[in-house]
């Protein structure tokens, strides 16, 4: 069996470039950890930044994995419409977002949960997992945001189903929402991203049913 992986990061993004990169490498490392538990799973895991990716390529490397389920994250900047990177849009609703098919998406991109995810899981896309509002960092570049945002993937890879995935990074927001040793304008940005999370598609699906043959 195996399991393919596509990680897509703004890694040079205006004032959360270095917070991408580590939401990336993060994502690795639970994805290694992941690959070296399963002994009948081969994970390939690829990976695209600023240097890479642009909406001119996108579908020639999307079309490798998209015939199959496949996990796919992505850290930048987003907007109603689209996802960019490099100050590029490379995702949007009219001009590439049929190559997401068979997607799994996970996403801490600002705005992309309304309009975009609508048409990535119309066009066959499984499930989306987002922000329909702002995706705040408001410690800055560190491991706090970090660590709520990876939640998500770190339960998926754990053996929950998207909709418990989900919960569990409600449930980190909330942690940060409630500690009192945090400032209320950091609590505050922390409760706005918490209300902002979308899930659009299929939330039963396990990391199992992304293993292709």
């Amino acid at each position: 069996m195996k399991l393919n992986t596509v990680i897509i990061a703004d890694d040079v993004a205006e004032n959360i470039g270095e917070l991408c990169v580590m939401l990336k490498d993060s994502t690795c490392q639970l994805i290694a950890q992941f690959g070296r538990s399963m002994e009948n799973v081969q994970v390939s895991n690829t990976i695209y930044s600023h240097d890479t990716i642009n909406k001119y390529n996108l579908s020639e490397k999307l079309s490798l994995v998209n015939p199959n389920t496949f996990l796919c994250c992505w850290f930048g900047h987003g907007s109603e419409e689209s996802f960019s990177v490099n100050g590029e849009n490379i995702v949007t609703t009219t001009d590439n977002h049929y190559v997401f098919s068979n997607a799994l998406i996970y996403t801490f991109s600002c705005l992309n949960g309304g309009t975009l995810a609508d048409v990535l899981v119309n066009n066959n896309a499984k499930v989306f997992v987002g922000y329909k509002g702002n995706a705040n960092c408001p410690y800055g570049i560190d491991v706090v945001t970090c660590g709520i945002a990876m939640s998500f993937v770190s339960s998926l890879f754990n053996g929950k189903s998207v909709n418990n995935a989900v919960a569990d990074l409600r449930s980190a927001y909330e942690d940060a929402i409630f500690n009192d040793e945090l400032e209320p304008f950091q609590r505050s940005r922390f409760q706005e991203n918490r209300d902002s999370i979308v899930l659009k598609g299929d939330g039963t699906l396990t990391i199992n049913d992304l293993f292709v043959a």
